[in-house]
């Protein structure tokens, strides 16, 4: 294979993986929307979803009992939506994920970064009471 073309198919599956990760994200925050608030944050707060309140710990946090309580929520909705993924459409998002480094990405890692991202860049003021 020419270096253009390996080149070409390298950029095309991280730009792949890059819209398939964001995608994979959205479909745990949908999840995450349809949960009601557990109400861990008190009267400060007027959350709606799980979602609302994991965007708070991931602005506000870590909170180590808050963090190990959101891992219990948040990695079986992420190892859910992995473990749905065709064979080869995974094979393809480790290797575009392991671009440049020395062992094959994790797609959950990926997920979690990008929700983590999500969460940070989200504006909570509307929720607040004070």
């Amino acid at each position: 294979m020419s270096d253009d073309l390996d080149s070409a198919l390298r950029k095309a599956a991280w730009r792949f993986s890059d819209s398939r990760i964001q995608a994979l994200a959205r479909k745990v925050i949908t999840a995450m929307q349809r949960m009601p608030a557990s109400g861990i944050f008190g009267d400060d707060y007027r959350f709606k979803s799980v979602w609302d309140e994991y965007c708070r710990e991931v602005q506000e946090g870590p909170h180590p009992m808050l963090e190990a309580a959101f891992d219990q929520t948040v990695d079986p909705m992420i190892a859910w939506q992995v473990d749905r993924l065709e064979q080869s459409e995974r094979q393809l998002l480790e290797m575009a994920l392991a671009e440049g480094a020395k062992e094959w990405g994790d797609i959950a890692m990926a997920v979690r970064k990008s929700l983590q991202g999500i969460a940070i860049d989200r504006d909570l003021s509307k929720f607040a009471t004070y």
